[in-house]
C-alpha cells in the first residue's frame, strides 16, 4: 500500500509543480510589462503552490518509510509536520500581498498597461487551477495524505484568487475604476490568510491529539468489538492520527473463566476484525478485564460518549 501511496502522491505532486512553475511565470512577467498589483499577489500565491506542492512530494517519501528502532510508531507524522510548514508560508505569502497593496493605495499607483494580458491569464489560472483543485483533492482522499488535501484546497482558493483578479480587471476595462486592482490584491490576501490559518488550526488538533473528526475510527472500534462474540463493552477506546493512519487504544471485557490464552485469542480477533474495516488503522493496543470490572481509569471513549459526542 506504502509504495502505490507514494506513486500517486508523487505524480499529482509533480503535476501540481510544472502547471505551477509555468503559470507563477507567466503571472510574474505580465505583472512586470503591465504594473499590476492584482496579478503580482496572483503570482505570489502561484509561487508558494510550488513550495506546497515540493513539501508535499517530501513529506510523502518520508511518511511512506516503515517504522524502525528510532521512530517506532513510523514517520506518517511527517505530513502534519510539513502541512504545519505550509500553513506558515501561506500565511507569509498573505502578509506580503497586503502591505505591497496598501503601499500601491498610498502611492496611488493605479496604472495598469495592457491590462487584457491580466484578463487571459486570469482565464487561464481559473481553468487550470480547476483541474488541478479536482485531481489532487481526488488523490489526497484516496491515500488519505492529509499535505495533498491540503494542497488541494489549496488550489481551490486559487480559483477564487484568480475569479478575483478577472472580476477587478473587467471593472478597471468596462468602468475605469482605477483603484480597484489593488482593492482586489488585498481581497487576494485574505484569501491566502483564510487558508494558511486553517491549516495552521488544523494540524495543531492533530499533534495534540484531538478527537474531532476521528468519529468514524471511533465507530470502527465498536463494530469491531460486537462482530466478536466474546468481547464486551468497549471503553477507555482513544484514538491518535498520524498522517493518514490511525492507532487505536481499547479496553474490553471477557468471561473470567477465560484463560489468558484464551483472553489473548479474543483480542486478537479485535484487532483483525478492526484492521480489516478500516485498513488505515496501524495499529491497535488491547487491554482486556474481566467481565463486569469496575475500577478508577483515566479518560477515554465508551459506547455512549462516542454517541453523544460524534452524533451531533
Amino acid at each position: 500500500m506504502n509504495s502505490q501511496r507514494e506513486k500517486l502522491a508523487a505524480k499529482a505532486s509533480w503535476m501540481g509543480i510544472i502547471i505551477n512553475a509555468a503559470l507563477a511565470f507567466l503571472k510574474l512577467v505580465i505583472s512586470f510589462i503591465t504594473g499590476s498589483m492584482a496579478i503580482l499577489a496572483d503570482g505570489i500565491d502561484t509561487t508558494t503552490d510550488i513550495i506546497t506542492s515540493i513539501l508535499t512530494l517530501i513529506a510523502s517519501k518520508i511518511s511512506s518509510k516503515p517504522a524502525d528502532e528510532s521512530h517506532p510508531f513510523g514517520h506518517e507524522r511527517a505530513e502534519t509536520i510539513v502541512t504545519k510548514v505550509l500553513s506558515l508560508v501561506i500565511i507569509y505569502a498573505g502578509f506580503q500581498v497586503l502591505t505591497g497593496s496598501i503601499q500601491s493605495i498610498i502611492n496611488h499607483n493605479f496604472l495598469i498597461y495592457r491590462p487584457y494580458l491580466v484578463l487571459w491569464i486570469s482565464l487561464i489560472s481559473i481553468v487550470t487551477k480547476y483541474f488541478l483543485y479536482k485531481y489532487k483533492f481526488s488523490v489526497g482522499n484516496k491515500i488519505r495524505s492529509s499535505s495533498l488535501v491540503a494542497d488541494a484546497l489549496n488550489m481551490r482558493n486559487d480559483i477564487l484568487t484568480s475569479l478575483s483578479v478577472l472580476i477587478g480587471i473587467i471593472f478597471y476595462l468596462t468602468l475605469n475604476i482605477m483603484w480597484v486592482d489593488p482593492l482586489v490584491a488585498i481581497i487576494v490576501s485574505v484569501f491566502i490568510f483564510r487558508v494558511g490559518i486553517k491549516m495552521f488550526l488544523e494540524t495543531s488538533d492533530e499533534f495534540m491529539g484531538s478527537s474531532k473528526e476521528l468519529g468514524e475510527i471511533y465507530y470502527n472500534t465498536l463494530e469491531a468489538v460486537e462482530k466478536i462474540g466474546k468481547a464486551y463493552n468497549p471503553h477507555k477506546i482513544r484514538v491518535r492520527k498520524a498522517g493518514y493512519v490511525y492507532f487505536v487504544e481499547l479496553h474490553i471485557e471477557v468471561d473470567e473463566e477465560m484463560t489468558i490464552k484464551e483472553a489473548n485469542e479474543i483480542a486478537s480477533q479485535v484487532e483483525r476484525e478492526l484492521k480489516k474495516i478500516n485498513p488505515y488503522i496501524k495499529d491497535v493496543i488491547i487491554h482486556v478485564e474481566p467481565l463486569g470490572n469496575i475500577e478508577e481509569e483515566e479518560f477515554g471513549f465508551d459506547k455512549n460518549s462516542i454517541k453523544r459526542i460524534f452524533d451531533k
